[in-house]
């Protein structure tokens, strides 16, 4: 019996040693997993109860004043097997803002960008506009077609007629005028018809033959003409053009005179001339402005007449000297001509 005894009481203290060894193994395991989380850890909803055999976690457990720090450990269920411990679960990470790049928004009051104020604040900063370093500065030239011409003009003709060289003592007679041209039509880049109206006036003095009588003549001239042209080169440009129009003399000898009006044309070709256009400052409706001239040959023809001198005698005179009418006989207007002008073109 004491054989037994001594048995039992070996087995007892054996379970006991185990019992020991367990308890100690489990809370060096949470001593350790505690002081791996760190104060970072979430505190856990309960605290682990403490096994009997550890008789320092029991005393923390029943006293929360003498525990040993603020560290808070996670609940961890032991396994099926004791030595293997589940791993801790760790909080979701906080996503870290960021960080501002070089294309964010400028912070309002600091130096290299001016505050920005809401829409109607009477003291809102208006930037100065910067000109465009695209944008050419100073005149500006373009070969683009000029539309519109104001041009001085010249006609020099080179009379035919035996009665006209009678009148007009210069053999090649000049007129001078101006002229209002404009662009109509333009069927395509390189052609375009053209209209202008002129005004010539020309006048000459010389003394008849074998008298001391000083004979004036005055002529007007006033003409639509229309010019077909094509572009040649962005600087020439050939033409031919057609022109009518109404035209009046006036014969003065003496203190006779005699007054004619008779319709006039011409037909001719030349070439024109043309510089490019410059613009001289920017502006909004500031057009380009530049030089145009046109040489012309042709021949000019116009309806002949009879000039009749008369005088006009004062009514209130007692004695009125008698006149007669002179007739001078019949004039043709028909000639060779050479026009020349020069204007602003815009």
């Amino acid at each position: 019996m004491s054989k037994a005894h001594r048995s039992m009481t070996t087995a007892v203290r054996t379970a006991s040693a185990l019992l020991v060894s367990a308890g100690v193994l489990v809370a060096v395991n949470a001593s350790a997993q505690s002081a791996d989380e760190g104060p970072s850890e979430t505190r856990a909803e309960g605290p682990v109860a403490p096994t009997a055999a550890d008789p320092t976690e029991a005393q923390a457990s029943a006293n929360p004043a003498t525990r040993p720090g603020p560290a808070a450990t996670t609940e961890v269920e032991p396994a099926a097997d004791s030595t293997e411990v589940q791993a801790p679960v760790n909080p979701p990470a906080t996503p870290v803002p960021a960080a501002a790049t070089a294309t964010s928004a400028p912070v309002p009051g600091s130096r290299s960008t001016p505050p920005v104020y809401p829409a109607g604040y009477p003291y809102t900063f208006h930037p100065k506009p910067q000109p465009d370093p695209l944008e050419p500065e100073g005149p500006v030239t373009s070969w683009h077609p000029l539309r519109f011409a104001v041009a001085f003009e010249s006609r020099t003709s080179w009379l035919r007629d035996d009665g006209a060289k009678r009148l007009v003592k210069p053999k090649r007679p000049s007129a001078v005028g101006v002229s209002l041209q404009a662009d109509v039509l333009r069927p395509r880049a390189d052609v375009a018809l053209r209209l202008d109206l002129a005004w010539l006036d020309s006048s000459s003095s010389s003394y008849q033959s074998g008298s001391s009588l000083v004979q004036r003549l005055e002529s007007n001239l006033f003409s639509l003409g229309i010019a077909l042209r094509y572009q040649l080169l962005r600087w020439l440009a050939p033409f031919v053009r057609a022109s009518g129009g109404l035209g009046w003399d006036k014969l003065t000898v003496a203190e006779l005179h005699d007054r004619q009006l008779f319709a006039h044309g011409t037909i001719g070709a030349g070439l024109a001339l043309r510089g490019p256009g410059l613009l001289l400052w920017h502006g909004d409706h500031v057009p380009f402005l530049g030089l145009v001239g046109h040489i012309e040959g042709g021949y000019a023809m116009a309806a002949g007449g009879d000039f009749v001198l008369h005088g006009d005698v004062p009514s209130s005179s007692e004695k009125p000297i008698p006149t007669s009418d002179v007739r001078l006989g019949r004039i043709e207007r028909n000639a060779p001509y050479l026009r020349v002008s020069l204007g602003l073109a815009f």
